[in-house]
């Protein structure tokens, strides 16, 4: 290689670490046109090529460009240039979803370092170091893909201790941003933020902008996770504005995205579906299949959330279409379970099972633990609907396994939820009790997903207005508003307004039972003024119903007020348990949160 050209493809890893993917782009596409480039040159260049366009989001065509090279870059004797074909290889196979693929070229990775070890000494030594800490790097992201978290871990620290020992920076916060990922999959979420930080602050000290906001945006996404979406929002609008100012096409594509997620999660229905939209139009404009696919797919989701259920179908079958065409098999798994959502709600529950098992079986056969988690949690949601006990003893079994083989407080969490609404829906009053128990365990522990929690409460509720029907202990109905309130106070914290209509509604219901008629009013009054705002018509239709019910029914209330009926007698005239079923039927319970973020 001459010193002209070392000169020219130097620059172009020098405009690559400053991310400034464009110019590096077309420099070397521009070398390549030269003739009288060595065959060993070209290959470089073309790899250089390849990570280009994968960081611009053009996966097909880098995916193509590698698979022409193999042949002739397997015949070459230069190594670093297989370690690099191998790297490249890696981070292409797990950014479509081709898992499988990817862990197929990590292996002949390690494979071909162990092998070379011992050969170099010195700058050469030094070089292979950097390419294993960057294979480590992908091999850690496929076993999170996988959800093999300890192995991820692994990994993780190992690519870290190689740029310790090299200085090398950009490595270093990688493995940083890496091991956070890791730690927020395991629900550790102190320390998934400590790690998020450390990649931060050496971020911002090297200038690293679009690091900077990749990880700003991780950061969202544990605080999303565990529900506090107004700072989940603050630092996904952080992430965005760096974005916009100089990041490429699919960094801003993937800020919209999560910018909608946070505001679905919030119950702003139409900010969700503006930003679905804008990523979709910029997702058409630069051709990125990908991104066009996940941006339908959270269209399905408002629509559906909406009301709109023919909208949503469409929108979901769109997005199937193309996940299939580019055989990404984890995002195939989410349509489907997408797809048996809306047949459950049209009450086609044999179609919707089939979806399910399809998601099931796709997840199992990637090994990802987290999603199979929450399909079965899903399937036992719906055996429990449907009555079937064999259903349910059959699907809590296999999430029990799973469970009992991984390392996760989020799967543990999720299958003794389960476990307690399998409990709560036995005649038995000592299973009953059990499942109280466990309701009450998840919410006092840490929040690993905070709509577990609310559903851990809302259920408690129930349970205690059951045996307040049963025993007229009004001790039960002064732990049933402390509940309440509590739902309050974190929709208000999380800003989530589904949440917070629906125990308006509730709170309502409570204050009617104790003839405090003026509070009943005031609650309606503010659910239906959030509905309102929020563009949440159906929900809206619905509150107006029960404000007129009222109306109707005022005589009976203040004749009960009159002569201050008791407790017992009251609750008979208010439909509290039906309040009880609408909060679980919320977003905030219903959302599958690890379907729809970004990283």
């Amino acid at each position: 290689m001459t010193d002209a050209t070392h000169e020219k493809l130097l620059h172009v890893e020098s405009l690559i670490e400053e991310e400034n993917y464009k110019n590096a782009l077309k420099l070397v596409v521009e070398f390549l046109q030269r003739d009288g480039i060595s065959q060993n040159n070209q290959l470089v260049a073309k790899l250089l090529e390849s990570r280009i366009r994968v960081k611009l989001g053009e996966l097909e065509e880098a995916s193509k460009l590698i698979e022409k090279i193999w042949p002739k870059v397997s015949k070459q004797k230069n190594h670093l240039l297989i370690m690099d074909y191998l790297i490249v290889k890696a981070n292409i196979s797990w950014v479509l979803g081709k898992l499988d693929e990817g862990m197929e070229a990590l292996e002949k990775g390690k494979e071909f370092l162990e092998k070379k070890d011992s050969e170099y000494k010195g700058k050469m030594k030094e070089r292979f170091k950097r390419r294993k800490s960057a294979l480590l790097i992908h091999g850690g992201i496929i076993n999170w893909y996988k959800g093999n978290l300890d192995k991820a871990l692994e990994y993780h620290q190992e690519s870290l201790k190689l740029s310790e020992e090299l200085g090398n920076k950009l490595g270093i916060i990688s493995s940083y941003n890496n091991l956070g990922l890791v730690y927020w999959s395991k629900s550790k979420y102190k320390k998934a933020i400590e790690y998020y930080k450390l990649s931060l602050t050496i971020s911002e000290e090297l200038g690293k902008k679009l690091q900077a906001a990749r990880v700003l945006n991780n950061l969202g996404n544990v605080y999303s996770q565990q529900g506090d979406l107004d700072q989940a929002l603050e630092y996904y609008q952080q992430s965005h504005a760096i974005k916009e100012e100089q990041g490429t096409k699919k960094d801003i594509i993937i800020s919209l995205i999560n910018l909608g997620v946070v505001y679905q999660f919030k119950g702003e229905l139409d900010q969700s579906l503006k930003n679905y939209q804008e990523a979709l139009i910029i997702s058409k404009e630069v051709g990125y299949k990908q991104h066009i696919a996940l941006a339908v797919n959270n269209l399905g989701n408002i629509f559906s959330l909406k009301g709109d259920l023919d909208k949503a179908f469409e929108n979901y079958q769109r997005s199937f279409k193309l996940y299939k065409e580019l055989e990404m098999k984890q995002q195939i798994a989410m349509t489907h379970l997408n797809i048996g959502g809306y047949h459950k709600k049209k009450g086609n529950r044999k179609v919707a099972l089939e979806h399910y098992h399809q998601s099931l079986a796709l997840y199992e056969e990637l090994g990802n633990n987290f999603s199979s988690a929450l399909v079965l949690y899903e399937l036992i949601l719906e055996a429990l609907d449907s009555i079937d006990s064999n259903m349910t003893k059959q699907y809590l079994q296999k999430l029990q396994q799973l469970n009992e083989r991984a390392d996760s407080r989020f799967i543990d969490q999720h299958y003794r939820v389960a476990n307690a609404l399998s409990l709560k829906a036995s005649d038995s009053a000592r299973d009953r009790l059990k499942a109280s128990v466990i309701f009450e365990q998840i919410i006092e522990e840490e929040i690993t997903d905070h709509s577990l929690t609310v559903t851990a409460m809302v259920h408690l509720c129930d349970l205690l207005l059951s045996e307040l029907k049963m025993t007229g202990d009004e001790k039960l109905f002064i732990e049933i508003k402390n509940l309440t309130h509590r739902l309050l106070e974190i929709a208000k914290e999380q800003s989530s307004h589904s949440l917070l209509i629906e125990t308006y509604r509730l709170e309502a219901l409570l204050a009617l039972a104790e003839l405090d008629l003026k509070k009943a009013k005031e609650l309606l009054k503010n659910a239906l003024n959030l509905a309102d705002e929020k563009g949440l018509e159906k929900t809206a239709v619905n509150i107006r119903d029960e404000k007129q019910k009222l109306d109707e029914q005022i005589k009976l209330w203040e004749e009960l007020s009159n002569r201050k009926a008791p407790l017992e007698e009251t609750l008979q005239h208010v439909e509290i348990e039906k309040s009880i079923k609408q909060i679980q039927k919320t977003e905030v319970i219903t959302h599958k949160r690890l379907f729809s973020l970004k990283i």
